[in-house]
């Protein structure tokens, strides 16, 4: 985070089981995205260091770290063997951008 926020892009998950789960340097979690917390639908999420100042874009949730490193565990249920490459595929939409790249869709 020490060279800018990072946007956390999560796809709809209707109404699938899932979470991102965020952890600074210490071990700590300190925030979650997921079903549990955010609901399933399609959603982003700024991830900003302590301090930063900038403009949250519009539609975007803010989650501020405690530390410029942050560890993200991403899990998306599996429910059966035929389910393995849906579950997949939602997983890799999962995705972290700079915000400085990212393009709103």
């Amino acid at each position: 985070m020490s060279t800018g926020p990072e946007v956390l892009h999560v796809p709809d998950m209707a109404g699938r089981y899932y979470s991102v789960q965020l952890t600074d340097s210490w071990g700590t979690d300190f925030a979650y995205v997921g079903r549990r917390t955010t609901g399933t639908q399609a959603g982003n999420y700024l991830i900003s260091g302590p301090g930063w100042q900038g403009k949250v874009p519009d539609g975007v949730k803010q989650i501020v770290s405690p530390d410029n490193k942050v560890l993200l565990i991403g899990r998306t249920l599996v429910e059966s063997d035929s389910d393995l490459a849906t579950a997949y595929g939602l997983a890799k939409q999962i995705q972290l951008t700079p915000l400085s790249q990212w393009q709103p869709s």
